[in-house]
Protein backbone atom coordinates (compact mmCIF):
# COMPACT_ATOMS: atom_id res chain seq x y z
CA UNK A 1 0.00 0.00 0.00
CA UNK A 2 1.42 3.37 -1.05
CA UNK A 3 1.29 6.37 1.26
CA UNK A 4 -1.22 8.06 -1.00
CA UNK A 5 -3.54 5.00 -0.87
CA UNK A 6 -3.32 4.86 2.92
CA UNK A 7 -4.28 8.50 3.31
CA UNK A 8 -7.17 8.25 0.81
CA UNK A 9 -8.97 5.46 2.69
CA UNK A 10 -9.50 7.41 5.94
CA UNK A 11 -10.64 10.41 3.90
CA UNK A 12 -13.24 8.30 2.09
CA UNK A 13 -14.41 6.79 5.38
CA UNK A 14 -14.75 10.17 7.00
CA UNK A 15 -16.73 11.41 4.01
CA UNK A 16 -19.12 8.45 4.25
CA UNK A 17 -19.68 9.07 7.97
CA UNK A 18 -20.22 12.75 7.29
CA UNK A 19 -22.82 12.00 4.61
CA UNK A 20 -24.53 9.48 6.90
CA UNK A 21 -24.67 11.98 9.79
CA UNK A 22 -26.09 14.65 7.51
CA UNK A 23 -28.69 12.38 5.92
CA UNK A 24 -30.11 10.67 9.03
CA UNK A 25 -31.13 13.83 10.92
CA UNK A 26 -32.77 15.21 7.81
CA UNK A 27 -34.74 12.03 7.42
CA UNK A 28 -35.89 12.15 11.05
CA UNK A 29 -36.75 15.84 10.78
CA UNK A 30 -38.77 15.19 7.63
CA UNK A 31 -40.85 12.54 9.39
CA UNK A 32 -41.41 14.78 12.44
CA UNK A 33 -42.53 17.65 10.23
CA UNK A 34 -45.04 15.45 8.45
CA UNK A 35 -46.40 14.21 11.76
CA UNK A 36 -46.66 17.75 13.09
CA UNK A 37 -48.54 18.88 9.99
CA UNK A 38 -50.93 15.95 10.29
CA UNK A 39 -51.49 16.65 13.97
CA UNK A 40 -52.09 20.33 13.19
CA UNK A 41 -54.72 19.37 10.60
CA UNK A 42 -56.45 17.08 13.09
CA UNK A 43 -56.35 19.76 15.77
CA UNK A 44 -57.78 22.37 13.38
CA UNK A 45 -60.62 20.02 12.43
CA UNK A 46 -61.34 19.33 16.10
CA UNK A 47 -61.41 23.05 16.90
CA UNK A 48 -63.88 23.65 14.06
CA UNK A 49 -66.05 20.81 15.33
CA UNK A 50 -66.01 22.20 18.88
CA UNK A 51 -66.92 25.65 17.62
CA UNK A 52 -69.89 24.22 15.71
CA UNK A 53 -71.00 22.28 18.79
CA UNK A 54 -70.59 25.37 20.98
CA UNK A 55 -72.69 27.46 18.59
CA UNK A 56 -75.39 24.78 18.54
CA UNK A 57 -75.44 24.57 22.35
CA UNK A 58 -75.66 28.35 22.69
CA UNK A 59 -78.54 28.46 20.22
CA UNK A 60 -80.33 25.67 22.07
CA UNK A 61 -79.78 27.39 25.43
CA UNK A 62 -81.20 30.64 24.10
CA UNK A 63 -84.31 28.97 22.69
CA UNK A 64 -84.86 26.76 25.74
CA UNK A 65 -84.41 29.62 28.20
CA UNK A 66 -86.76 31.88 26.23
CA UNK A 67 -89.45 29.20 26.02
CA UNK A 68 -89.18 28.52 29.75
CA UNK A 69 -89.13 32.16 30.87
CA UNK A 70 -92.45 33.00 29.23
CA UNK A 71 -94.62 30.55 31.20
CA UNK A 72 -92.87 31.57 34.42
CA UNK A 73 -93.76 35.21 33.80
CA UNK A 74 -97.35 34.15 33.17
CA UNK A 75 -97.34 32.07 36.36
CA UNK A 76 -96.20 35.04 38.44
CA UNK A 77 -98.82 37.28 36.82
CA UNK A 78 -101.71 34.90 37.44
CA UNK A 79 -100.59 34.23 41.00
CA UNK A 80 -100.73 37.98 41.62
CA UNK A 81 -104.22 38.17 40.09
CA UNK A 82 -105.57 35.28 42.18
CA UNK A 83 -103.97 36.68 45.34
CA UNK A 84 -105.61 40.06 44.77
CA UNK A 85 -109.05 38.39 44.63
CA UNK A 86 -108.71 36.77 48.05
CA UNK A 87 -110.22 38.45 51.08
CA UNK A 88 -107.78 40.07 53.47
CA UNK A 89 -109.06 38.11 56.46
CA UNK A 90 -109.55 34.77 54.77
CA UNK A 91 -107.65 32.16 52.83
CA UNK A 92 -104.50 32.49 54.92
CA UNK A 93 -103.22 29.11 53.78
CA UNK A 94 -104.09 29.88 50.17
CA UNK A 95 -102.15 33.13 50.33
CA UNK A 96 -99.16 31.32 51.78
CA UNK A 97 -99.29 28.64 49.09
CA UNK A 98 -99.57 31.22 46.33
CA UNK A 99 -96.62 33.14 47.77
CA UNK A 100 -94.57 29.94 47.68
CA UNK A 101 -95.49 29.37 44.03
CA UNK A 102 -94.59 32.95 43.18
CA UNK A 103 -91.18 32.72 44.87
CA UNK A 104 -90.37 29.47 43.11
CA UNK A 105 -91.31 30.96 39.74
CA UNK A 106 -89.22 34.07 40.46
CA UNK A 107 -86.20 31.98 41.37
CA UNK A 108 -86.42 29.99 38.16
CA UNK A 109 -86.96 33.10 36.07
CA UNK A 110 -83.86 34.72 37.60
CA UNK A 111 -81.75 31.71 36.64
CA UNK A 112 -83.18 31.38 33.14
CA UNK A 113 -82.81 35.07 32.37
CA UNK A 114 -79.12 34.84 33.27
CA UNK A 115 -78.74 31.81 30.97
CA UNK A 116 -80.64 33.56 28.18
CA UNK A 117 -78.57 36.73 28.47
CA UNK A 118 -75.35 34.74 28.49
CA UNK A 119 -76.32 32.63 25.49
CA UNK A 120 -77.17 35.72 23.46
CA UNK A 121 -73.85 37.38 24.22
CA UNK A 122 -70.64 36.76 22.35
CA UNK A 123 -67.64 35.64 24.38
CA UNK A 124 -66.28 39.19 24.61
CA UNK A 125 -69.61 41.00 24.34
CA UNK A 126 -70.44 42.10 27.87
CA UNK A 127 -72.88 44.94 28.43
CA UNK A 128 -70.47 46.58 30.86
CA UNK A 129 -71.72 49.36 33.09
CA UNK A 130 -71.52 50.50 36.71
CA UNK A 131 -73.22 47.95 38.96
CA UNK A 132 -74.00 48.59 42.64
CA UNK A 133 -73.72 45.17 44.29
CA UNK A 134 -75.47 46.51 47.40
CA UNK A 135 -78.55 47.20 45.27
CA UNK A 136 -78.28 43.81 43.57
CA UNK A 137 -78.21 42.02 46.94
CA UNK A 138 -81.10 44.12 48.24
CA UNK A 139 -83.28 43.08 45.29
CA UNK A 140 -82.34 39.44 45.78
CA UNK A 141 -83.09 39.57 49.51
CA UNK A 142 -86.49 41.17 48.85
CA UNK A 143 -87.32 38.26 46.58
CA UNK A 144 -86.31 35.70 49.19
CA UNK A 145 -87.45 37.55 52.31
CA UNK A 146 -90.67 35.52 52.91
CA UNK A 147 -88.73 32.25 53.00
CA UNK A 148 -85.99 33.80 55.13
CA UNK A 149 -88.52 35.07 57.64
CA UNK A 150 -90.32 31.73 57.72
CA UNK A 151 -87.03 29.94 58.46
CA UNK A 152 -85.79 32.63 60.86
CA UNK A 153 -82.64 33.24 58.80
CA UNK A 154 -80.26 35.81 60.29
CA UNK A 155 -78.87 37.94 57.47
CA UNK A 156 -75.61 39.84 58.01
CA UNK A 157 -74.85 42.30 55.22
CA UNK A 158 -71.51 44.05 54.96
CA UNK A 159 -70.79 46.89 52.55
CA UNK A 160 -70.43 45.69 48.98
CA UNK A 161 -68.60 47.54 46.21
CA UNK A 162 -69.70 49.20 43.01
CA UNK A 163 -68.04 47.42 40.07
CA UNK A 164 -67.94 47.46 36.31
CA UNK A 165 -69.73 44.56 34.69
CA UNK A 166 -72.79 43.17 32.99
CA UNK A 167 -75.65 43.96 35.35
CA UNK A 168 -77.92 41.12 34.20
CA UNK A 169 -75.17 38.52 34.56
CA UNK A 170 -73.94 39.85 37.92
CA UNK A 171 -77.53 39.84 39.21
CA UNK A 172 -77.83 36.20 38.20
CA UNK A 173 -74.48 35.46 39.84
CA UNK A 174 -75.35 37.01 43.20
CA UNK A 175 -78.87 35.61 43.12
CA UNK A 176 -77.64 32.08 42.48
CA UNK A 177 -75.07 32.25 45.28
CA UNK A 178 -77.60 33.59 47.81
CA UNK A 179 -80.14 30.96 46.78
CA UNK A 180 -77.45 28.28 47.06
CA UNK A 181 -76.54 29.49 50.56
CA UNK A 182 -80.20 29.44 51.59
CA UNK A 183 -80.78 26.01 50.04
CA UNK A 184 -78.00 24.31 52.00
CA UNK A 185 -78.43 26.17 55.29
CA UNK A 186 -80.13 24.59 58.30
CA UNK A 187 -83.90 24.59 58.05
CA UNK A 188 -84.21 26.93 61.05
CA UNK A 189 -82.02 29.54 62.75
CA UNK A 190 -79.54 29.72 59.88
CA UNK A 191 -77.08 32.57 59.33
CA UNK A 192 -76.09 33.95 55.94
CA UNK A 193 -73.44 36.66 55.72
CA UNK A 194 -72.21 38.71 52.78
CA UNK A 195 -69.19 40.98 52.58
CA UNK A 196 -66.32 42.14 50.43
CA UNK A 197 -62.71 43.23 50.72
CA UNK A 198 -60.34 45.02 48.38
CA UNK A 199 -57.32 42.82 47.67
CA UNK A 200 -54.90 44.65 45.41
CA UNK A 201 -56.42 45.05 41.94
CA UNK A 202 -59.57 43.00 42.67
CA UNK A 203 -62.63 42.96 44.90
CA UNK A 204 -63.15 39.70 46.78
CA UNK A 205 -66.89 39.26 47.37
CA UNK A 206 -67.97 36.43 49.65
CA UNK A 207 -71.14 34.73 50.90
CA UNK A 208 -71.04 32.54 53.99
CA UNK A 209 -73.59 30.04 55.25
CA UNK A 210 -73.53 27.59 58.12
CA UNK A 211 -74.54 24.47 56.24
CA UNK A 212 -72.46 21.27 55.94
CA UNK A 213 -68.83 21.98 55.07
CA UNK A 214 -67.93 20.96 51.52
CA UNK A 215 -65.13 18.40 51.38
CA UNK A 216 -61.79 19.31 49.73
CA UNK A 217 -62.43 16.76 46.98
CA UNK A 218 -65.67 18.52 46.01
CA UNK A 219 -64.53 22.15 46.09
CA UNK A 220 -63.59 22.17 42.41
CA UNK A 221 -66.00 19.56 41.10
CA UNK A 222 -69.16 21.36 42.24
CA UNK A 223 -68.50 24.15 39.74
CA UNK A 224 -68.82 21.69 36.86
CA UNK A 225 -72.25 21.23 35.20
CA UNK A 226 -74.55 18.64 36.81
CA UNK A 227 -72.17 18.05 39.72
CA UNK A 228 -72.96 18.11 43.44
CA UNK A 229 -71.05 17.64 46.64
CA UNK A 230 -71.37 14.33 48.43
CA UNK A 231 -73.74 15.86 50.98
CA UNK A 232 -76.03 17.42 48.37
CA UNK A 233 -77.49 14.38 46.68
CA UNK A 234 -81.02 15.04 47.91
CA UNK A 235 -81.01 18.74 47.13
CA UNK A 236 -83.40 20.00 44.49
CA UNK A 237 -82.15 21.33 41.19
CA UNK A 238 -80.14 20.18 38.20
CA UNK A 239 -76.71 21.11 39.51
CA UNK A 240 -76.25 23.97 37.04
CA UNK A 241 -76.31 27.00 39.34
CA UNK A 242 -72.65 27.00 40.36
CA UNK A 243 -71.46 26.14 36.85
CA UNK A 244 -73.33 29.19 35.57
CA UNK A 245 -71.77 31.28 38.35
CA UNK A 246 -68.29 30.17 37.32
CA UNK A 247 -68.90 31.07 33.68
CA UNK A 248 -70.21 34.53 34.61
CA UNK A 249 -67.24 35.25 36.87
CA UNK A 250 -64.69 34.04 34.32
CA UNK A 251 -66.26 36.18 31.62
CA UNK A 252 -65.67 39.16 33.89
CA UNK A 253 -62.01 38.24 34.31
CA UNK A 254 -62.38 36.90 37.85
CA UNK A 255 -62.29 33.58 39.63
CA UNK A 256 -64.68 31.75 41.94
CA UNK A 257 -64.20 29.16 44.66
CA UNK A 258 -65.26 27.90 48.05
CA UNK A 259 -63.38 27.48 51.32
CA UNK A 260 -64.47 26.51 54.85
CA UNK A 261 -65.89 29.42 56.84
CA UNK A 262 -64.12 30.33 60.07
CA UNK A 263 -67.08 29.42 62.26
CA UNK A 264 -68.10 26.35 60.29
CA UNK A 265 -69.99 26.04 57.06
CA UNK A 266 -68.77 27.41 53.75
CA UNK A 267 -67.56 30.66 52.24
CA UNK A 268 -68.21 31.02 48.52
CA UNK A 269 -66.22 33.85 47.00
CA UNK A 270 -65.66 35.47 43.63
CA UNK A 271 -63.34 38.19 42.45
CA UNK A 272 -63.98 41.11 40.11
CA UNK A 273 -61.59 43.77 38.85
CA UNK A 274 -61.57 46.83 41.11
Amino acid sequence: MTPSEGSAQPAVKLREESLRSEWLPRRRTGRSQAMLELEAERLSARVEQLEREKAALEAFAAVAAHELVEPLVMTEAYVAIVTSRLDDDAHVESRRDLATISRAASRMRLLLEAILHDARSNENDLDSRTVDLDAVVADCVDLLRPEMEQRAVRLQLGALPTVQGDEALLTGLVGNLVINALKFSPRTDATIALGASLEGPVWNVWIESDGPTISPADRIRIFEPYQRGNGERRARGAGLGLAICRRIVERHGGRIGVVPADGGGNRFYFTLPA
